[in-house]
């Protein structure tokens, strides 16, 4: 998915390696550094001489923050071009590579010939491939390692400098689908046959005359299509003016910040500070959810999928008169097969997001408002895969009007520990993204592997500003279903389905 905060990557001996190629994310280096290597323009289309077939979906992933100008664009297509694999790669190579290689030749390139000509454009192209390179090759030599070893206290640093801007700049970057790329197809199929023939698939605010960029809104949460988010829309706007332009919950601090000095360091909320109270005039909706840790390595990528027994599972406890509304999956590489082996693919919207999480809705019930992700948490060095992070979803319920704020997380290793950041850390942090990204009024529903069970300081840490609504026993109770403002009717565990944990459901009314 593209509504994820700009990123800035661990140093390349700290290689995530099992984070790798299914997540969506749209992570490079900050707006700020791009921003300030060069004034920012729209841009509709790559430059063609330095587009190589198949790596448009790179492309995509290097216009950040308000689409980036060609010129900046052109840097990251011929690293594209070199690396050849955005995951596996240049996802890797290290962000302070490109942004000295920016800085060093950002007007060559802006001045020069982007277009393929002999100018400055491609010139400067090249000469910050060899930056781009060196770190890429770092990068995937580094990841051949098993060993997760502590970084250097240089090295330290860095990381902890660099990762504090993912949790400062959390936005939603956006970019205008292009001729060739598999979410321009959609759109244009969609525009000239779907909507005519099935205009009951798409929501309610798309028409037969609506713009290029409202289609593409109404298909960012087509998993077929994997369309960002659209730098400009008008009927989408027009038809939930009101809705995003309220103001969030907000955070109260006590001013305490625990685990300072870390790029993780949270404020503990204030006392009273709370997300479960109720709007007394909403009106109420029940909720059906789940939250499933696939183990896709290993149930899919080692076992072939086991007969779709993870889908299979899900069609099993989603009759026609009690619909699943919202899932959160954890180690998720593939929505699609797992929406095809469930039945869910016609019914439901699904969103990719960083860190192999995905979220699937029921788009039948309800709008997709909005949607985003932050990183929240890391792993501890004896156990390092990463960070860790939230991916959440504003809904409106089509039949009320009411909205639910529905948040999926994995939470940081070693299991208990609450990771490198610490159990209260982590609870703050997902509590800030809750109370800066819901409105009030919103029912919010938390769910997910957290890696830490009700016994743990990061569960208890949410005692008293959620409600934990139902526990799953695998790993000492690390599946989990928290709420605000939520009344539990009904909870079950249904099963591992193939996986080494539980897939949990809960009805809850908000």
């Amino acid at each position: 998915m593209v509504s994820v905060g700009s990123a800035l990557l661990p140093p390349a001996g700290l290689v995530d390696v099992e984070s790798t190629v299914s997540s969506e994310a749209d992570v490079l280096v900050s707006p700020q550094l791009l921003n300030e290597a060069a004034p920012v323009t729209q841009t509709d289309s790559p430059p063609a001489a330095l587009a190589p077939s198949g790596s448009m979906r790179t492309l995509r992933r290097c216009v950040i923050a308000g689409c980036t100008g060609t010129g900046l664009l052109a840097l990251c297509a011929a690293a594209a071009a070199l690396t050849g694999s955005w995951e596996e790669d240049f996802e890797q190579a290290s962000a302070r590579s490109l942004q000295d290689a920016a800085a060093s030749s950002s007007s060559a390139a802006l001045d020069g010939d982007v277009d393929g000509g002999a100018g400055g454009g491609n010139a400067a192209a090249a000469s910050a491939v060899a930056a781009v390179a060196s770190s890429a090759s770092y990068a995937a030599s580094s990841s051949s390692s098993s060993s997760h070893l502590p970084p250097s206290p240089d090295a330290e640093a860095e990381h902890t400098r660099r990762l504090a801007v993912n949790v400062q700049n959390v936005g939603i970057n956006c970019m205008r689908a292009v001729p060739g790329d598999q979410c321009h197809t959609a759109i244009e199929w969609t525009r000239t046959i779907g909507i005519k023939t099935h205009p009951e698939w798409y929501p309610n605010w798309l028409k037969e005359d609506s713009s290029f960029e409202d289609f593409q809104a109404a298909l960012h949460a087509d998993p077929y299509a994997l369309c960002p988010h659209p730098c400009v829309t008008t009927g989408f706007d027009s038809f939930f003016a009101n809705i995003t332009l309220q103001p969030s919950v907000g955070f109260a601090s006590s001013g305490r910040v625990v685990s300072q000095g870390l790029w993780c360091s949270a404020p503990e909320p204030a006392v009273g500070w709370s997300l479960e109270g109720c709007t007394a005039d909403a009106a109420r909706v029940d909720v059906k959810v789940l939250t499933y840790n696939l183990f896709w390595w290993n149930l899919f990528r080692l076992r072939g999928g086991n007969g779709g027994s993870a889908g299979h599972l899900i069609a099993s406890a989603n009759p026609l008169d009690s619909k699943f509304d919202v899932m959160g999956f954890q180690e998720c590489e593939g929505i699609t097969q797992l929406m095809e082996d469930g039945g869910l693919v016609d019914e439901y919207g699904a969103l990719v997001g960083p860190h192999a999480m995905c979220i699937a809705f029921r788009k039948t019930a309800w709008d997709l408002i909005d949607d985003g992700a932050q990183d929240v948490a890391e792993d501890r060095h004896d156990q390092w895969y990463g960070t860790r992070a939230v991916m959440w979803s504003r809904l409106r319920n089509k039949a009320t009007g009411r909205f639910l704020f529905f948040i999926n997380h994995h939470g940081p290793l070693p299991v208990q520990t609450g990771g490198r950041c610490g159990g209260e850390a982590v609870a703050y942090n997902v509590l800030k993204v809750i109370a800066n990204q819901a409105r009030p009024g919103d029912g919010v529903i938390l769910v997910g592997d957290f890696n830490s069970g009700p016994a743990s300081l990061t569960l208890q840490s949410f005692a008293g500003r959620l409600d934990t609504a139902y526990t799953g026993v695998a790993f000492g109770g690390v599946d989990n279903v928290l709420t605000g403002c939520a009344t539990r009717l009904a909870a079950r565990n249904l099963g591992s389905g193939g996986s080494d944990h539980d897939a949990l459901e809960v009805l809850l009314r908000l």
